[in-house]
């Protein structure tokens, strides 16, 4: 059986669907991550969230990393 279910995504609070038990047609299928993103946002949230917070955190976390090494790169330019 095929399990659905109406979560509230813990960062923004909207409803959405969670189709754990058909993944390949759940929203968060829509979102491309590699394992860098999947640690950033597991290291914030224990549960689901919705496509658009997944984006918005895939994002954040690819600004954090170009951050980083912006920083790294002048430290050694000193």
């Amino acid at each position: 059986m095929v399990s659905h279910e109406t979560k509230d995504c813990p960062r923004c609070r909207q409803a959405f669907e969670c189709r754990s038990g058909d993944i390949l047609r759940c929203q968060c299928e829509s979102v491309k991550l590699v394992q860098r993103h999947r640690d950033f946002i597991s290291g914030r949230y224990d549960d689901c969230l919705c496509a658009v917070c997944l984006d918005e955190l895939r994002s954040e976390c690819d600004i954090n990393q170009f951050n980083q090494r912006l920083s790294d790169l002048v430290l050694r330019g000193r």
